[in-house]
């Protein structure tokens, strides 16, 4: 079950195939900064064996999508457009506390991000014609679905149960108030 709190506006997958080539190319940008996200993390609690493991999978997992997603603008004829930055992600980021809750909100933005994308993902594969690029979107979907647990458990292993769901809750509704805030363009967040 996802983490969001509001759905992405309808409106967002017209927008996002109305430009499919920036689209795409954004969501190459997403996967390269999700790896890059997951070894900052790694670098960061390197006393932490499980979330060690988990994130190092994680961030080749990701490498990955970012080549498929690499070669599908290739296969398009387009090439990868300068990264424009990721609003959306940057202001969930300005809500992660200094000190010791830091860790918690790291991993429950993170998971947050992924929800998104998952969300964002399933709808653009489904409103992609049959195809190798469809497949990607659905698969990649599940992909995310899965991460945003991995990000979720991992929460709740470092500060419990209770006070991660807790700090999730809150986080998602601040995401939900940032998603409604944001134009509807041509990418993925």
């Amino acid at each position: 079950m996802s983490l969001l709190r509001s759905p992405t506006d309808p409106r967002w997958v017209a927008v996002a195939l109305s430009d499919l080539d920036r689209t795409v190319g954004d969501h190459a940008h997403c996967e390269k900064k999700a790896a890059a996200t997951a070894m900052k993390l790694v670098a960061d609690h390197p006393t932490q064996p499980r979330l060690v493991r988990a994130l190092a999978r994680l961030a080749q997992e990701e490498q990955q999508h970012f080549l498929a997603v690499l070669n599908e603008l290739e296969h398009r004829g387009a090439v990868l457009p300068p990264d424009e930055g990721d609003p959306y992600a940057q202001q969930l980021l300005r809500l992660v506390r200094s000190g010791p809750g830091r860790l918690l909100d790291q991993l429950a933005v993170c998971a947050l991000i992924e929800a998104r994308s998952c969300e964002r993902l399933a709808l653009l594969g489904a409103a992609l014609p049959p195809g190798r690029l469809r497949d990607l979107y659905l698969r990649l979907a599940q992909a995310e679905a899965c991460h945003e647990r991995l990000f979720a458990d991992l929460a709740s292993d470092h500060a419990g149960e209770a006070e991660a769901r807790s700090r999730l809750g809150a986080l998602a509704e601040a995401e939900a108030q940032i998603v409604a805030a944001l134009p509807l363009l041509p990418r993925i967040h």
